[in-house]
C-alpha cells in the first residue's frame, strides 16, 4: 500500500509544479481544441514515475505468471512460423520480440509493457480531463492503476483502444474496426468494441441510453444463462477458465457496483448542463455507462467483470467534467472536496479490506524474486 500512497503524492507534486492557469470558460467544443492544464514536461516526468512504478511490481496481482509466461517464450523466428488469426498470437508476438531482440530479463518486459499501457491513458487525460491532478488521483483512487497491474495483456489492449479513441469519437470506421481486429490478436475480448462502435456516439441520457439500461437490467437478470456464453467469448485466452469459477464471484460487490454508477448519476442530473458542452461528451458517457452496465452484471458472474476494464478511463473523465461543470458553473465547491474525500475512503476500503494488503508487502514491488526484500 506505501507503493500506491508515495508514487500518488510525488506524481501530483510533479503535476502540481507543472501546473498551467486555464480560461475557466475553455471547453473541449473543436476537434483541435486540447484542454491541458499542465506542462507537458512535468506531465511527461510524472506519468513516467508512474509508468516506472508499475514496472517494478513483482508478486503482484498476475505479475508472476506473465514473469514466466515470457521466459518461455518462443524465438521469433518460430512465433512467425506459428501465426494464426484468433489465438492472440500478436501478443505472443510482442513477447518473442522483446525476448530475442531486446532482453531475456522479465523485469524488462514488464516495465517496457508498463511504459506502453500507462502513457496512453493518461495522455488521454491529459488532453481531454482539464484537471489532469483531479483526473489523476480519481484514476487511483477508483482502482484504474491497479488495474492495470492486475490484468497486464487486457489493459495493454485497452491503452490501445484508449489511443485510438479519436478514431472512435470521430465515426472513422475504416481506420477504428481494423484497429479493433489488430487489438483482439492480444486480447480476444476486445471484439465487443465490433459491436459498441455502432452504439457508442448516440445521444447521452437519450433513448439508446435508457435501450442500454433495459439491456442490462436482461443481462443481470439472464445471467445464470448467458454467462456461460460470455465464457465462451474468453475461452481461447486464460481469462476463460480463470473467471468463471464461484471463488472469483468477490472481484464485484455492492461497493464497486455503487462506485460505477456514481459519474453516470451525475451525468443525468446534469444533462442540461452538459448537452454540447464538450465535442466528444456522448462517446465518454456511453462508454462510462458500459462500465457500470458490465459491473452491475459481474456481482452475478465474475467473467462480465473483465469487459468493464476497457471501459473505466471513461468514467473518470466523465466524473472530472461533471464535477467541475458543477463547481464553476453551478457554484458548488464543496462537492470536489466530497469526491477527493470519498474516492479516497473507497481506496481504502479496496485496498485494506478487499485485498487484504497491509501498509508495506516485501515482495510486491522493487524486487526481483522472493528471495529478496523490498527496498521500499
Amino acid at each position: 500500500m506505501n507503493v500506491f500512497v508515495y508514487t500518488t503524492i510525488l506524481v501530483l507534486v510533479l503535476f502540481y509544479i507543472g501546473r498551467k492557469p486555464l480560461d475557466k470558460n475553455t471547453t473541449i467544443e473543436t476537434e483541435l481544441t486540447k484542454v491541458r492544464d499542465t506542462s507537458f514536461l512535468f506531465f511527461f516526468l510524472g506519468t513516467l514515475l508512474l509508468a516506472y512504478v508499475s514496472g517494478q511490481r513483482f508478486a503482484f496481482a498476475d505479475t508472476i505468471a506473465y514473469w514466466e509466461i515470457f521466459t518461455k517464450a518462443m524465438p521469433i523466428d518460430e512465433c512467425i512460423s506459428s501465426f494464426s488469426i484468433g489465438n492472440e498470437w500478436l501478443f505472443q508476438f510482442y513477447m518473442s520480440f522483446i525476448h530475442t531482440y531486446i532482453s531475456t530479463d522479465p523485469r524488462v518486459f514488464i516495465e517496457i509493457t508498463s511504459l506502453i499501457t500507462i502513457f496512453p491513458l493518461m495522455y488521454f487525460l491529459y488532453n481531454y480531463s482539464g484537471d489532469l491532478k483531479f483526473a489523476f488521483y480519481i484514476f487511483i483512487m477508483s482502482g484504474c492503476w491497479e488495474h492495470s497491474m492486475n490484468g497486464l495483456r487486457q489493459y495493454l489492449a485497452t491503452a490501445i483502444i484508449v489511443a485510438g479513441f479519436q478514431l472512435l469519437a470521430n465515426r472513422k470506421w475504416y481506420l477504428f474496426l481494423p484497429l479493433v481486429f489488430i487489438v483482439a490478436q492480444i486480447h480476444t475480448s476486445a471484439y465487443i468494441f465490433l459491436l459498441l462502435y455502432f452504439i457508442t456516439n448516440t445521444e447521452a441520457c437519450g433513448k439508446m441510453t435508457k435501450f442500454i439500461l433495459a439491456i442490462s437490467i436482461l443481462i443481470v437478470i439472464t445471467s445464470p444463462l448467458t454467462g456461460g456464453f460470455v465464457d465462451n467469448l474468453l475461452s481461447g485466452s486464460d481469462y476463460g477458465d480463470r473467471y468463471s469459477g464461484q471463488e472469483w464471484n468477490y472481484s464485484i460487490n455492492i461497493f464497486r457496483v455503487l462506485v460505477s454508477v456514481v459519474p453516470i448519476v451525475l451525468a443525468f442530473f446534469n444533462k442540461d448542463l452538459m448537452k454540447n458542452k464538450y465535442k466528444y461528451y456522448n462517446t465518454v458517457f456511453n462508454m462510462a455507462l458500459f462500465f457500470a452496465v458490465f459491473t452491475m452484471a459481474g456481482v452475478f458472474s465474475a467473467v462480465y467483470a473483465r469487459y468493464n476494464l476497457y471501459f473505466e478511463i471513461f468514467t473518470v473523465l466523465l466524473l472530472v467534467w461533471n464535477v467541475n461543470e458543477m463547481v464553476v458553473k453551478l457554484k458548488i465547491p464543496w462537492i470536489k472536496n466530497a469526491a477527493y474525500i470519498c474516492y479516497t475512503l473507497y481506496f481504502i476500503y479496496q485496498i485494506v479490506f478487499t485485498y487484504g494488503m497491509g501498509w508495506h508487502t516485501d515482495y510486491q514491488f522493487f524486487t526481483n524474486s522472493f528471495g529478496q526484500v523490498s527496498w521500499i
